[in-house]
């Protein structure tokens, strides 16, 4: 990871440990080569298995990765409970379910769970918390323009890229600021008592494999949204900064509302390809892991990265 990465990731797991959330620590004694693992392995182990989407499954276009819907196939045979759990806020679950369909994967909406689908009850809260309530009707957004269908969906309207909400809200679901963009964002957010909604945790992402094999990883809308919280920091509110809100792995919400949808004791096994957000989440939620290793985590890397952030996958794929 770069010290930027680990500083987002580090700063996440500081937060879900201020929450009194507790998360079991690094194992020791097992190498990588005793915890790697096939799928087959796992089948009788678990009854639920829960996937992240990019990185893990899918990338963007119809780029399905080697051995993804063999997975897939495999679990639905065996009758196994399937969720998709994604920090992607590009659209409802509605329509990333489909998305997801048209790849292979055939989860329904009620198996897709997304972070931006965590947004209303977030609004709820900030309307009904304490004495700084705030009723969230519009905000400047930068992210990809479907995103606005999670907003819409909350009946929140975005503003126009110049303007300014009439609240100091900003709300970002990728990385698709311009310097223009960016700019007004950190204007927005040097107001008293602004709040920075992060629809979109991940902070590094994995592009498409290049025709050499080798994966490329580029920050995305949780490294961003950490540069704005940084760069809201002024005299304006006393060096504080805006007020920012997470959502989606690997804070316990998104944890709870998958819990909700499965049944009651299920053993389950959370799959992804990040270390801060699908393992460090499946720690908050109880649940044991497996990282698919090289993707937004390079083989060279792993040792290392599992060490700064303190913690380490069940089995490795």
């Amino acid at each position: 990871m770069t010290q930027f990465e680990t500083e987002i990731y580090l700063r996440y797991k500081q937060i879900i440990e201020s929450q009194g959330v507790g998360m079991s620590v690094l194992a020791g004694g097992e190498s990588l080569a005793l915890r790697r693992v096939c799928m087959e392995e796992l089948l009788d182990r678990y009854d639920a298995f829960c996937f992240d989407g990019y990185g893990t499954l899918y990338n963007r276009g119809s780029f399905v990765y080697e051995g993804a819907l063999d997975w897939y196939t495999m679990l639905r045979a065996a009758g196994k409970q399937m969720r998709l759990i994604t920090n992607a806020a590009s659209d409802v679950d509605s329509v990333l379910a489909a998305d997801a369909a048209k790849r292979g994967f055939a989860f329904s909406e009620a198996e897709t769970i997304s972070s931006g689908s965590l947004l209303r009850d977030l609004c709820a809260e900030l309307r009904y918390r304490g004495v700084n309530r705030r009723d969230v009707h519009e905000v400047y957004y930068i992210g990809r323009e479907t995103g606005k269908h999670v907003l819409e969906s909350c009946c929140i309207k975005a503003v126009a890229p110049a303007a300014e909400p009439v609240e100091p809200i900003v709300a970002i679901s990728s990385a698709k600021d311009t310097p223009e963009t960016y700019a007004q964002a950190v204007k927005i957010l040097q107001r008293p008592g602004a709040i920075l909604l992060v629809l979109n945790s991940d902070a590094w992402a994995p592009k498409i494999p290049g025709d050499d094999g080798v994966t490329v990883r580029d920050p995305v809308s949780g490294a961003l949204s950490e540069r704005l919280r940084r760069d809201s920091m002024c005299e304006a509110n006393g060096g504080a900064g805006c007020e920012t809100f997470y959502l989606g792995k690997p804070f316990p919400a998104i944890w709870e509302k998958v819990k909700r949808s499965l049944p009651e004791g299920a053993r389950v096994l959370m799959v992804g390809d990040t270390l801060g957000t699908d393992v460090l989440g499946a720690r908050v939620a109880g649940f044991d892991s497996a990282l698919v290793v090289g993707r937004n985590v390079p083989a060279d890397e792993l040792e290392a990265d599992e060490r700064v952030l303190g913690i380490r996958p069940d089995y490795y794929l």
